[in-house]
């Protein structure tokens, strides 16, 4: 019941659906991970230069706190810097950077992660969404689900990038 009762508080504070929670997958969670693929109802935030353009190097759980380490790419370098959400029940997940961002876990296994982020800057909202693998690659049919989930959240083919041959930072992992 009380499994229920957050489901639905978190759909209606964050108008998400509320398909996986962090903190009961933390475990799932933690380790390295490369950026597959991301996609944007705002195509120009994921495109070289934009501020949503970002590559995942690892998350860890420690003391109820989930902490993401990811690189972006300023003025031609790459950059690290780290995020982090709290896993308590009753809250919705939410990070800060450029904006505030409410999270949802899609998907999950042990292969592939995909999340969807609802990013408030400026009084303007940008849907987004990450693409996670294990590995540097992940087979055409994680590509696909991935589709279909940012159509869900009104995000379209061509608004999609795999970064899958992308550098990603790779020589500071």
């Amino acid at each position: 019941m009380k499994i229920l009762v957050l489901i639905m508080e978190l759909a209606l504070i964050c108008g998400l659906q509320a398909d996986i929670k962090l903190g009961n997958i933390a475990s799932q969670l933690t380790g390295e991970w490369f950026t597959i693929a991301l996609g944007s109802n705002v195509t120009q935030k994921i495109e070289e230069g934009g501020s949503l353009r970002l590559f995942i190097k690892n998350i860890g759980e420690q003391n109820g706190i989930i902490k993401g380490t990811f690189f972006k790419r300023e003025n031609g370098k790459c950059v690290q810097f780290s995020v982090s959400t709290k896993t308590e029940m009753g809250s919705p997940k939410q990070i800060e950077y450029d904006g505030l961002n409410e999270v949802s876990l899609q998907s999950i296994d042990s292969v592939h992660a995909i999340f969807v982020f609802h990013n408030s800057n400026n009084g303007k909202v940008t849907t987004w969404a990450e693409l996670y693998g294990r590995t540097p690659d992940l087979p055409n049919e994680m590509k696909k689900k991935f589709e279909k989930i940012c159509e869900k959240f009104g995000i379209r083919r061509d608004q999609i990038i795999d970064m899958s041959t992308d550098d990603r930072c790779s020589n500071l992992r």
